[in-house]
Parts: structure tokens; C-alpha cells; sequence
């Protein structure tokens, strides 16, 4: 075996081990090209400094890769991939070793499905303990959604390329309320969200208080089904909550969402949102259908 950084040729070969990860863990093959592409090319990701692709007789059994927050301490967010008919037992601790010596400090942090008993087990063998979950939710649109009502003084229309930054000021501001505040750079951000090939700016809708942004959902077709409509990014700023503005600018996406042909609806959202953005969710109909539950343990350095 040996454990390396990817290559430019590598790149079918990691994406098929992702989803055959993924295959085995959730029931379902959901990593894009384009989003492995958007993370390989991301402004603060460097392949050769932050990936490990691990090789066996010309085959990639393992990937790990390493994204460090701007906290302090920080907390190294880490992708880890194993093939399904690959040793657990041989191949995590070559990629454990290696994302020690990644991680100077801070905490560590992986994921995988709350059913993966092939990984959760090894995980809490190396010291990972459970920290919180994170749940995928859908909705049926076979039916018509209820209609959204607004709070008073509220206008919606989609994005256009001059709110770019003013949305990511106020992205930036709501985010800080959640269990994992974003830091990322503006140029980061543009790069994740409207310069990658799903951006569709008429799912992005912006409610506006008079020329002030209260509230988000910014929506794009679901990256791996073609009968669904995702929501992104949801958000409202702390004067607008508790008022019913993110419930109708949910159920405002569902109707677009099914006036667009989808079927369905779906969302991520942490299953212990500080905002309660769950109980929210399940108000407009919406059930859980994934599970992932995410492991922490302290950086041990190199």
C-alpha cells in the first residue's frame, strides 16, 4: 500500500471510491463530479498539502483529506473514505497517521452514516467520541404546499449579481447563531455557491425589509436527483425571526421547486440547530430520511 497525494489522473478513481463509500453507508451514490471538482479547486485547498489518496496494486482503497477552520483552536474538518471491501483494520490507521501530522492542533472531526457500524465502531477505537448528528429532510410535492404567509413589509424577489456581497455579509452574520459558524472568505464563498456549474440564480430568493436583507433560501436543483429541488443555504437575520419569515420563504421555495416539475424537496439542517431551524422544517411538512452523525477527538500533532 501506499498512501500519497492524489494526482490529476486520479480523479475518476476517487470520485468511484466516494460513491462506492457512500453506496455502503447510505444506500446511495451521491458525490458529484462537480462537487469534488469545487473542493479540489476551492481558494484554500492545496491537493498536495491537504489530500491522501491510499493506493493498493494500482487501486484507491482510502481517502482522507484535512480543512482547517480559522477558529481558535481550530477544528480540522476531515473527510474519510474507505472501499467497501477494504480492511478497516489496515487502512484507517495509515490514514489516521497521516491526518495526525496534518493536524498540529485543535480537533479533529469525521462523519459517516449513524448506521455505518463498520466505521463508527473503528472510529471510536482511535478516540472519536459522538459531538452532534445531522440530518437530511425531504417533502413530497405531489400535493400542493401551503401557501406561505409574510410578515408585513416584506418583499421577495431572486438574486441578481449585485447582492453577491451584501448576501454573503448577511450569510456571514446568520451563521454565526449555528453550531458551526462560517468563516470562510468572501472569495471562498463565491467560489462554493455561484461559481460552481448547479448556481441558478432564480432559486435564489432574498426577502427584503424596505433595502434591508432579512432573509435567504438559496435553492438549485439536487445535485444527484433529477426529481428534486434542494435548499441549499436557508437564512433570516435576528430582528425578522420568531415572525414566520423563514416557514413562508420555505414553502415559497416548494412552490417553486414544483412549479419547476420537481417532486420533491429536500434540505440539510443540524439535528440540534441552536435556532431551532428543525422544528421549523418538520412545521412545513418535512421528515427526516438521513442520518450522519459527526465524531470529534483531539488533534494529537505530529
Amino acid at each position: 500500500m501506499k498512501l500519497r497525494a492524489p494526482r490529476d489522473d486520479d480523479f475518476d478513481a476517487m470520485l468511484e471510491l466516494m460513491n462506492a463509500h457512500q453506496l455502503a453507508a447510505y444506500g446511495e451514490e451521491d458525490v458529484t463530479a462537480d462537487e469534488l471538482r469545487t473542493w479540489l479547486t476551492a481558494p484554500t485547498v492545496d491537493p498536495a498539502r491537504d489530500v491522501r489518496v491510499l493506493e493498493d496494486d494500482g487501486r484507491l482503497i482510502g481517502y482522507v483529506d484535512a480543512d482547517k477552520t480559522n477558529e481558535d483552536p481550530p477544528r480540522w474538518w476531515s473527510d474519510l473514505k474507505i472501499a467497501p471491501d477494504a480492511d478497516v483494520g489496515v487502512v484507517l490507521p495509515e490514514l489516521f497517521a497521516w491526518l495526525d501530522g496534518r493536524a498540529e492542533s485543535g480537533l479533529l472531526r469525521i462523519w459517516t452514516s449513524v448506521n455505518d457500524r463498520r466505521l463508527l465502531d473503528a472510529f471510536a477505537e482511535h478516540g472519536f467520541e459522538e459531538a452532534r448528528h445531522s440530518y437530511r429532510m425531504e417533502i413530497r410535492l405531489d400535493d400542493e404546499p401551503s401557501e406561505p404567509s409574510w410578515p408585513g413589509g416584506i418583499a421577495v424577489r431572486t438574486f441578481e449579481p449585485d447582492d453577491e456581497r451584501t448576501l454573503y455579509d448577511v450569510h456571514i452574520e446568520v451563521w454565526q447563531d449555528t453550531s458551526d459558524p462560517w468563516q470562510e472568505s468572501f472569495d471562498e464563498w463565491r467560489h462554493w455557491l455561484t461559481k460552481r456549474d448547479g448556481f441558478d440564480p432564480s432559486l435564489w430568493f432574498l426577502a427584503f425589509a424596505g433595502d434591508e436583507l432579512a432573509a435567504y433560501s438559496l435553492c438549485q436543483p439536487d445535485d444527484v436527483d433529477p426529481s428534486a429541488g434542494y435548499v441549499h443555504l436557508l437564512g433570516v437575520r435576528r430582528p425578522w425571526r420568531r415572525q414566520g419569515l423563514g416557514e413562508a420563504l420555505l414553502l415559497h421555495s416548494f412552490h417553486a421547486f414544483r412549479d419547476r416539475g420537481f417532486t420533491r424537496g429536500t434540505l440539510g439542517v443540524d439535528a440540534s440547530s441552536p435556532t431551532g431551524a428543525t422544528r421549523l422544517y418538520e412545521r412545513a411538512g418535512m421528515t427526516v430520511y438521513r442520518d450522519t452523525v459527526f465524531l470529534d477527538r483531539p488533534a494529537r500533532g505530529s
